[in-house]
């Protein structure tokens, strides 16, 4: 046998006896035994990585010894441009800086560094074989302040396509069967601070700091959204937990509550994996493919060259754009690549390390099983900690992820579509601290800051992992299985259920193993769940997901690729000022959430939803300073318990609006919740006019106050839903199912009472009982047995969106707010109509379509006026009078008309033709 030939299977047979992956000389493997790992890498990966360093490469061999002495080598002590192999057996001891820029270096047997001594490798490529073990310092004896290793991967230029058409090179490549050990002296890698103030040069941590020293680099958080106020400082000494500066803070770093701490991230590690080259097409990057990983208080310095500012250029699924330049998936900072999901096997461990500048992501674990400790990413564009495909394992524990710039791209952006180019399922780019797929990652006391969007986003739709039918994938949900039953726990009804197939779940369906203790601020959200259970439904309360001791604080704005500003309910509640969102969910119980919108105040939604959750419950809640504090679900039963609410809206409910044929009746149970006494309304209550007859039709589920039962304005005996056959939309034709075998065309110019004596049918079910009233806390509804204030505004008693959408009333003037839940503002008001009441309503409402879709109930005769959008004019403005003025405002400028109505009901249309919401006022 050839010496070459008995490499080769040297250096392929990790793979084979690895316990993960395709076995590079072929062999089958079962559906099973690919889902738990071992067969997980694709063959391309591994044959095209061995290609790379193939033997007959190979410049120098090493014999073992010290690696700048000449005896330790074949020949010479490998120059620049080598490439190296230390074959299987064999030891070789690193000690000094090396000069040389080395082409590859290929590991078959043992690389270690001196720990006590500073170390420097230059190197383009370096592959750990199957049979191979790089240490970098070991957990026993790690590299230590004052000596210091770092691997420097160069730039010769651009990446050679002929040598590397897969562009994998370029960093560290840890094969099936390899061993990986990186390990600097411990060092406290981020704590918790008594937050400073402009000008203090010293901090206080909660504890003294391991290792910090003179010199060292540290950055503290800024709490401010929508701004970069991190702050990076140096140390001037230690003593205790007191750690001096060499200059003053320029920022505040003061929370909104005196509970909650300041963040500080230590920068330094004794370990350090960097790039040479800021480019990122030409930087370096790692990735583990073995399931012997232990990484320890290391540096990932400018790592990463999947760019996430633009999708990828090779995805498994869909259209992708044409490249400029090619822009592969999985070349990422410190990625674990389908190391296997096998829960019987100890988890790889990443702790104590730093993340510093990726274009992509920063820590990643696809289709592995990693706990990811005490780690920080800085600076990270598209997300810094990412469970990349759905069926991981393993944790994330407290993990600090600080700032990210993103796409400003939803979360939902670039999912997959059919024929859309750049829709490929190409997830967490927005700019996000946690991305989480899988819901068998441990997410527990991590801490997010300074990110264009969410701190958090949980979507645990599965992404596919290989090529597949648009049909299995596209849609909320799905009907292809990649969570190993043996991975769920505490769900035997899923277990039972229709859902397995081949010993596997969709991930979707899995609740989540843990979500605890998590902290989100200064960032344009807290947490986001979506496609989370949403086709397995149920009242077993005990399997629901579990949200629990979360905190935000100073959630700020959105902003889009464009740098226009999402509001929190834009694109299905994927907007900006959004606490915690659920979209696309059910079966979730959210806990303990500690809730402040310190920045500015009453302009975001603590606790928001899409359309479309269902079970969400809500208990002990502590929310504070938003516009809206919770947005009850519209489906199943979402009970409020406990806690404490102090928000201009506590809870607003919106009815109607989802079709009850096919999901349960909407029921808000409200109890033993403290309110605070500065805002409007306990609760906010609306009817959805403009989505599902059916669902407006059918009986509620109902809401109750502390066992009072609450009804909507819109079931007044008088009130008529649908003023116009127009109104109607799409739902003209549509069947009332088992309500009754009228067409809803003949419900159009019908009060509730009408409605009720012809048809047995009102808005919610029922018209208003004879025993409700008006509550002083309770705006839009009806208290059973109350009575008291009516709902007014001088001539304005009542208002209805079409939508449901809150509103607030305001005094016309330059500088006064447009919208609830946007800062653009009044500019330029002529003086005679300076003063005015006027309705400040959602951004969104812009959308409403039906010809009758605001309607106001005016106590007195008035003049009422819309200034809108000058550029259009829709038909219902047909018959009202262009006064010649218009209104100033960030939003553009208005052009003002008016009509004198009498008292009683008149109803206002929607926006045809422009984005921009209109403004309402009266005199």
């Amino acid at each position: 046998m050839s010496e070459k030939g008995s490499s080769r299977r040297t250096f392929l047979k990790g793979a084979a006896a690895g316990g993960v992956g395709v076995t590079l000389a072929g062999g089958a493997y079962t559906q099973r035994e690919r889902l738990l790992g071992a067969g997980a890498n694709s063959l391309s990966d591994h044959d095209h990585i061995a290609r790379l360093v193939s033997d007959d490469q190979v410049t120098h061999r090493a014999t073992g010894g010290n690696w700048a002495e000449g005896g330790s080598w074949n020949a010479s002590v490998p120059g620049d441009g080598a490439r190296v192999l230390i074959p299987e057996g064999t030891t070789v001891t690193l000690a000094g800086e090396l000069d040389a820029a080395l082409k590859t270096v290929r590991v078959d047997g043992r690389l270690r560094v001196d720990p006590s001594a500073p170390t420097r490798l230059l190197v383009d490529t370096m592959v750990v074989a199957g049979t191979g073990t790089l240490e970098l310092g070991t957990p026993e004896q790690p590299v230590q302040r004052g000596a210091g290793a770092v691997v420097e991967f160069t730039d010769d230029g651009a990446i050679d396509e002929a040598w590397d058409p897969e562009r994998v090179s370029r960093g560290l490549l840890a094969l099936p069967g390899s061993t990986v050990r990186i390990a600097g002296a411990e060092r406290t890698p981020w704590a918790r601070a008594t937050p400073p103030s402009a000008g203090d040069s010293s901090l206080t941590l909660a504890e003294r700091p391991t290792d910090w020293a003179e010199g060292d680099s540290l950055v503290v958080a800024g709490v401010t959204p929508d701004e970069n106020r991190d702050e990076s400082v140096t140390v001037a000494g230690v003593s205790g937990s007191t750690v001096d500066l060499d200059g003053a803070l320029t920022h505040d770093h003061v929370p909104p509550r005196e509970e909650f701490d300041a963040y500080v991230a230590a920068m330094d590690r004794n370990v350090t994996l960097r790039s040479a080259s800021e480019a990122t097409k030409r930087r370096g990057h790692v990735m583990f493919m073995t399931t012997d990983v232990r990484v320890q208080h290391a540096a990932f310095d400018s790592l990463g060259r999947t760019d996430k500012s633009r999708p990828v250029t090779n995805p498994e699924n869909g259209t992708p754009p044409e490249p400029d330049t090619p822009n592969p998936k999985a070349r990422y900072a410190c990625h674990f690549h389908r190391t296997g999901i096998d829960a019987s096997t100890a988890p790889r461990v990443v702790e104590g390390c730093v993340v510093d500048g990726s274009p992509g992501w920063g820590y990643v674990n696809h289709h592995s099983n990693v706990a990811f400790r005490d780690n920080v990413s800085h600076d990270v564009f598209g997300a810094g900690f990412v469970a990349e495909v759905g069926n991981e394992i393993g944790s994330f524990e407290r993990n600090f992820a600080l700032r990210s710039t993103g796409t400003g791209g939803v979360p939902d952006g670039r999912q997959f579509h059919e024929g859309r180019e750049g829709a490929t399922d190409d997830f967490g780019h927005g700019g996000y601290g946690f991305w989480l797929q899988s819901p068998g990652v441990a997410v527990d006391d991590n801490v997010a800051a300074g990110h264009r969007h969410h701190g958090f986003v949980w979507w645990t739709r599965p992404k596919p992992d290989e090529q597949m039918a648009p049909e299995r994938f596209s849609g909320i949900t799905v009907d292809f299985a990649n969570f190993p039953v043996e991975n769920v726990s505490g769900q035997d009804r899923l277990l039972q259920s229709d859902a397995v197939t081949d010993g596997a779940v969709p991930s979707t369906l899995v609740k989540l193993r843990s979500f605890s203790g998590n902290t989100a601020f200064a960032s344009g959200g807290g947490v986001d769940i979506s496609r989370h259970r949403f086709a397995d439904a149920h009242d077993e309360v005990e399997h629901y997901s579990v949200v629990d001791e979360f905190t935000a604080f100073n959630v700020g704005a959105h902003y889009s690729p464009w740098d226009s500003r999402r509001v929190p309910n834009g694109r299905g509640a994927q907007g900006g000022q959004n606490g915690i969102s659920i979209r696309y969910s059910a079966n979730v119980v959210v806990r303990n959430p500690t809730l402040v919108d310190g920045a500015g105040g009453h302009r975001g939604v603590g606790i928001n939803r899409n359309h479309a959750p269902q079970n969400l419950r809500v208990e002990n809640p502590d929310i504070e300073g938003w516009f809206t504090g919770i947005r009850a679900p519209p489906r199943g039963e979402s009970p409020i318990t406990g806690g404490r609410l102090d928000n201009d809206v506590d809870v607003h409910v919106i009815g109607g609006g989802t079709d009850r044929r096919w999901t349960p009746a909407q029921h808000v149970r409200i109890e033993d919740v403290t309110f605070g006494e500065g805002g409007r309304a306990s609760v906010f209550m609306r009817t959805n006019l403009d989505d599902d007859i059916y669902g407006v039709f059918s009986p509620a589920g109902g809401v109750e106050l502390d066992g009072t039962p609450l009804y909507f304005d819109s079931q007044r005996p008088d009130v008529v839903p649908y003023p116009t056959e127009a109104d109607l939309g799409d739902a003209g034709t549509d069947a009332m199912g088992d309500l009754t075998e009228a067409s809803p065309a003949e419900f159009v110019g019908k009060s509730n009472r009408e409605l009720s004596n012809e048809f047995g049918l009102a808005v919610e079910g029922q018209p208003l009982p004879d025993d409700a009233g008006r509550r002083s806390d309770v705006v839009g509804g009806f208290a059973g047995g109350s009575s008291g204030s009516t709902e007014t505004e001088g001539p304005l008693r009542a208002v209805e969106s079409a939508e449901g959408s809150v509103y607030e009333f305001g005094t016309l003037d330059q500088g006064e707010r447009l919208y609830v839940y946007d800062d653009a503002r009044f500019r330029a008001v002529p003086g005679k109509y300076t003063g005015l009441t006027y309705l400040r309503p959602e951004k969104g409402d812009n959308g409403i379509e039906r010809p009758s879709g605001y309607r106001l109930d005016l106590a007195e005769p008035a003049d009422v006026f819309v200034a809108y959008d000058a550029e259009s004019r829709p038909a219902w403005l047909d018959d009202w009078t262009d006064t010649g003025d218009s209104i100033g405002t960030d939003d553009g400028t208005r052009q003002v008309f008016r009509k004198s109505v009498d008292a009683g009901t008149t109803w206002l249309g929607g926006c045809p033709d422009t984005y921009k919401m209109y403004t309402v006022f009266v005199r």
